[in-house]
């Protein structure tokens, strides 16, 4: 497929107060689920082997019966908030990046604030995006607080949820993909700069490529037949064409980015301390790293063992990267994003 796509003009942000990350938290369930047990549940005609090579990923984490995504983001909340010594209502703002969601209505973001035990009517809301909005969050986060005279807010981004459980497992290209799991970021005001830069962009050109089934109501059908048309929809929810299709915008978007990234931040690419990217599938993960010339020893992997979370990805990464001490004080991270629409872009934050 060919693109005719023009990135939108670079243009310096205007930030006048600035933020930074004071904690991070991530969760993923107990329950681990290989390659085989979905091919034999399935029966499938497909082996364990081709899955690794193909898709690169060998397990991933399951929510058991009747865990709801605002289930998985809490406890990613809890664990966030603990590490900056925070309670619940100490939050002022709270955003919400998940799939489905506990309910189509009301909004998934309440019902974490009812979990999380606030007894604070603070702002919390839903952001739609799939894969990329946790960065759209993020960018947004900044400019709430950049607009805000309260010195004391803090915003709290929640990312992701129990994917698999909407997605079909006949079709190899999804059945084996998703995994279960949720990242959390938070962030308070700052005397110094530490988003250095930020830059999103959406290609409709490639709408179709990955996307979930449109529903079709039909109100002459009985409520029985409707009930088990709509779970069969629902269940079968996430399809996708086939990726290679988008390869060569995905290395355009990512070269792209990097570069208006890198001149809004004044920064070269061998400033750059830790490189994260979305991974979709392993292969688009490598390809976006080769094509920003970064080599594996300076990005983090947990593909393999959780596969795409979707929109937790980036923070389930971040949280990684700090726990694990990848970066210290001073140096610099590189956030890359692809996602459905298609949707994507990047952000540089310094430590």
């Amino acid at each position: 497929m060919s693109s005719d796509f023009q990135f939108p003009a670079y243009k310096k942000r205007s930030i006048r107060r600035f933020c930074k990350i004071i904690a991070t938290g991530s969760y993923v369930p107990e329950r681990i689920v290989t390659n085989q047990e979905i091919i034999d549940a399935n029966k499938l005609s497909v082996t364990d082997a081709v899955i690794r090579k193909s898709i690169g990923v060998e397990e991933r984490r399951a929510v058991a019966a009747g865990v709801t995504d605002s289930d998985v983001l809490v406890e990613a909340a809890k664990r966030c908030l603990e590490r900056a010594g925070l309670q619940p209502d100490d939050v002022s703002k709270m955003l919400v990046n998940k799939f489905l969601g506990d309910n189509i209505l009301p909004m998934t973001a309440a019902q974490v604030q009812k979990k999380l035990g606030s007894q604070l009517a603070f702002h919390a809301v839903d952001i739609e995006g799939g894969i990329n909005a946790f960065l759209t969050s993020l960018d947004l986060a900044t400019r709430y607080i950049s607009t805000t005279g309260d010195a004391a807010q803090n915003i709290l981004i929640l990312s992701g949820g129990a994917p698999s459980v909407a997605v079909g497992k006949t079709d190899p290209r999804v059945a084996f993909l998703f995994g279960d799991g949720a990242g959390a970021v938070l962030l308070a005001p700052s005397t110094e700069a530490h988003f250095l830069a930020s830059y999103l962009y959406t290609n409709y050109q490639y709408y179709d490529v990955a996307t979930s089934r449109k529903l079709k109501m039909d109100s002459t059908l009985s409520d029985k037949i409707y009930e088990e048309q709509q779970y069969s929809l629902l269940y079968n929810l996430y399809q996708m064409d086939n990726w290679k299709e988008v390869a060569d915008f995905y290395v355009q978007a990512a070269r792209t980015t990097s570069d208006f990234l890198l001149a809004e931040s004044g920064l070269s690419m061998t400033d750059i301390d830790l490189v994260l990217v979305t991974e979709n599938n392993r292969k688009i993960r490598d390809l976006t790293l080769e094509a920003l010339g970064v080599p594996e020893e300076k990005s983090l992997s947990v593909f393999r063992e959780y596969g795409n979370t979707m929109s937790a990805m980036l923070p389930i990464l971040l949280d990684k990267a700090f726990r694990e001490q990848r970066v210290q004080e001073g140096q610099t991270i590189m956030l890359i994003s692809h996602g459905e629409g298609a949707s994507g872009g990047g952000i540089i934050y310094k430590v």
